[in-house]
């Protein structure tokens, strides 16, 4: 069983891969959360997979509440581990992860970096070389898990990893503002980003999208993959590109 958060598609596309080899289920975090379910029945000799991006050097604030209520029903031992994937280093998101919930192992991977409030968007090229090299490491990460590895793979991790999310990382927790969010007159009143929103807090109002609450996920998916790149964050991100993982489907 692995479950994933994602809003453009890294953390679902790391899940299919590994599914691809293994035979687990896929399940959406986002949907748990909505839904309310938080104990699941393990197979015999299935195990326990989490993938997830990192924020700010951490984890997002709805997979941290996920790992926390998690439970497990489970006849024997089962094996588990998390995946955090990142646009450069995961900081100490590791470590907050098995604050969480204890996993017998957990990697660390780069795959596309698409916080576009503080960078580009990189070319396509680029976007696939990095999915190319991404794909061999899920491969590698793959075996390990078939072979019930225990310990950090995490070549990704950064010097200085404590300090990076001690500095950053409480800027994401206590920030997280919605009132930067903006729609403009390309907007179609698709009502995409409502779907998308894992904490359902947008809405349409007069045909636009209007955030309901101070605060939301900061995953960017209703940003992202608006068709008509109608949703800006501040004045920044609309010359910034977009981004959604071209080998998955959402």
């Amino acid at each position: 069983m692995i479950f994933y958060f994602t809003a453009t598609g890294n953390s679902k596309f790391i899940a299919e891969k590994i599914a691809a080899v293994t035979g687990e289920r896929i399940i959406d975090i986002t949907g748990c959360i909505k839904n309310r379910e938080d104990t699941f029945t393990f197979d015999e000799n299935e195990s326990l997979g989490v993938v997830a991006p990192v924020y700010y050097y951490g984890l997002p604030m709805i997979v941290v509440e996920f790992l926390n209520k998690l439970k497990i029903s489970a006849n024997s031992d089962y094996y588990s581990y998390s995946i955090l994937n990142c646009g450069g280093t995961t900081g100490n998101s590791i470590n907050q992860a098995q604050k969480s919930f204890k996993f017998d192992a957990a990697f660390g991977i780069i795959t596309v970096d698409n916080y576009i409030p503080m960078f580009k968007v990189v070319s396509d090229a680029e976007i696939n070389d990095r999915l190319d090299k991404a794909e061999k490491e899920i491969n590698f990460i793959i075996k390990r898990i078939q072979d019930k590895f225990i310990g950090t793979y995490n070549p990704v991790k950064g010097r200085f990893s404590g300090l990076l999310t001690a500095i950053a990382y409480p800027m994401y927790e206590y920030g997280r503002k919605t009132d930067k969010f903006n729609a403009n007159d390309s907007c179609t009143g698709c009502s995409l980003c409502v779907k998308v929103c894992p904490r359902e807090i947008i809405a349409l109002e007069n045909g636009k999208p209007v955030w309901k609450a101070d605060r939301c996920e900061q995953c960017l998916g209703c940003v992202h993959r608006c068709p008509v790149a109608a949703i800006n964050y501040g004045k920044k991100t609309a010359d910034r590109g977009r981004y959604v993982n071209p080998r998955v489907k959402l």
